[in-house]
């Protein structure tokens, strides 16, 4: 018997190489966090419906019907249908109408079958405490203004995560272009070694730079082999951080930041994030809020005084309901008052909401300092990141004449192994670092425009220059 063939593995899916566009579009789409916020924001603004009905029309209607009866075989029948409608009022009163008809049948003969109805309309009004527009619709206000700053929340989350999308992905960008910088370098000491082995053959240098040469290849190699081991540990991190699945392999393209420059005056550019910010905004209201908490506490110290109106009419029981008149009325009309013996608890919030203002104004004037701050120190760094960009390329410039003068010499006898490898080196961190400084200075630039609050998102998640 021959053994049937292993079915070949299947070849390996290549992975899926994502620009900066493709990253942010599909970081909006399944990342974890960001439909975690989205959810968060929606059952914020779930709760505003909520609160909004308690605010608009409420109407309610009830079906009942009894149904009783004794041993004798007499029973008795009671259908009734209600309905209301109640309406809180502007300044804290309540208004309400409720009708209702019910029909009686019995098995007595002499208990006549009747419909009977009425409608009743009633009218609270405070006077002195929950009084007023502003304490009266303070949970609808305070509903609305929640939904208003979990939106500016939201927007924020979303820049602050479309720079995170963004530097993560030039980070690994800046990891494989330093892996092909560590690949070249490993190629020059390959050669540097064979150099070495082929001069030390025709006695031109001394077997110590043979093995200097060999030593400074297989340091090379190791740190490459360590480099592309982190790469692609990172490249699973970003995958997972993506919310793609494990199957999906990716890599990112060879795309470097351009270099933006920032050009706007410093006390125009705190002006703005003054005006502009979103957390700031936020910070601003939430002031009102707590100014606004002192007022309505204030006034829970004040008498009860309600004044109560009510009218109703109904009709006597008649056998056909089309028949019946509502002719029956009276009205009536109230003031209670409660005396304020012991206002303990209100006493307590009124003194807690102060402190709760006092503690927001203090909050409010930190977070604007430490905004001016972080303006004015976001413009220092990406001044330091500029000249820092011009000083690299320089350095890159003349490592790499450094390294032709190391090796020229070297050919010549005049210098030893040594010296090239530590030119060729400078050259690799010089390279490296150029990176470093492009993504930094990018992600700087996209921090200094959230602060300044023009930093605006498309649905894709990429940012409107």
């Amino acid at each position: 018997v021959v053994p049937a063939e292993a079915a070949a593995p299947a070849p390996a899916k290549p992975p899926r190489k994502l620009n900066l566009r493709d990253a942010l579009a599909i970081a909006i789409e399944s990342n974890r966090e960001h439909i975690a916020q989205k959810e968060s924001l929606y059952v914020t603004a779930l709760g505003l419906t909520g609160t909004q009905y308690a605010f608009s029309p409420r109407v309610a209607a009830a079906l009942a019907y009894t149904f009783g009866g004794d041993d004798s075989g007499a029973h008795a029948d009671l259908a009734n249908l209600s309905a209301s409608v109640a309406q809180r009022l502007p300044w804290g009163g309540e208004a309400s109408i409720t009708a209702g008809s019910s029909f009686a049948t019995s098995s007595d003969p002499l208990l006549p079958n009747l419909f009977d109805s009425s409608v009743a309309i009633r009218l609270t009004q405070p006077l002195l405490r929950d009084a007023g527009h502003e304490v009266a619709w303070e949970a609808l206000k305070q509903a609305e203004r929640s939904v208003i700053y979990a939106i500016r929340e939201f927007e924020l989350f979303r820049e602050n995560f479309s720079i995170d999308v963004a530097s993560r992905f030039y980070n690994l960008v800046e990891q494989k272009q330093g892996l092909e910088n560590q690949r070249r370098n490993l190629e020059d000491f390959v050669f540097g070694r064979k150099q070495a082995e082929a001069l030390f053959s025709v006695g031109r240098t001394s077997e110590l730079e043979v093995l200097r040469a060999r030593r400074s290849e297989l340091t090379s190699q190791n740190s490459l082999i360590e480099a592309e081991e982190g790469f692609r540990l990172a490249l699973d991190r970003f995958r997972i951080f993506l919310g793609l699945p494990d199957t999906e392999a990716v890599d990112v393209q060879n795309e470097e930041p351009a270099f933006v420059s920032v050009d706007y005056d410093v006390e125009s550019a705190v002006s703005v994030a003054l005006e502009n910010r979103l957390d700031w905004l936020n910070r601003r209201e939430q002031l009102e809020d707590a100014e606004r908490g002192v007022r309505i506490a204030k006034n829970g110290l004040l008498p009860d005084l309600t004044l109560s109106l009510g009218y109703d009419v109904s009709a006597p029981g008649d056998r056909s309901f089309a028949h019946q008149g509502l002719d029956d009325g009276s009205y009536s009309a109230g003031l209670s008052l409660g005396i304020p013996l012991q206002r303990v608890n209100e006493r307590n919030s009124y003194r807690a909401a102060q402190i709760g203002l006092a503690r927001a104004t203090r909050f409010v004037a930190q977070f604007k300092d430490d905004l001016v701050v972080s303006v004015r120190s976001t413009f220092r760094e990406l001044e330091r990141r500029k000249q820092s960009l011009e000083i690299q390329a320089q350095l890159i410039t003349d490592q790499e004449k450094n390294v032709k003068i190391a090796q020229l010499r070297f050919d010549q006898g005049n210098f030893s192994n040594r010296d090239v490898v530590e030119a060729q080196q400078a050259l690799l961190d010089a390279q490296n670092a150029l990176i470093r400084e492009k993504v930094g200075y990018e992600i700087a630039r996209l921090g200094l425009l959230r602060d300044l609050g023009i930093l605006f998102i498309d649905a894709k998640g990429m940012w409107k220059e």
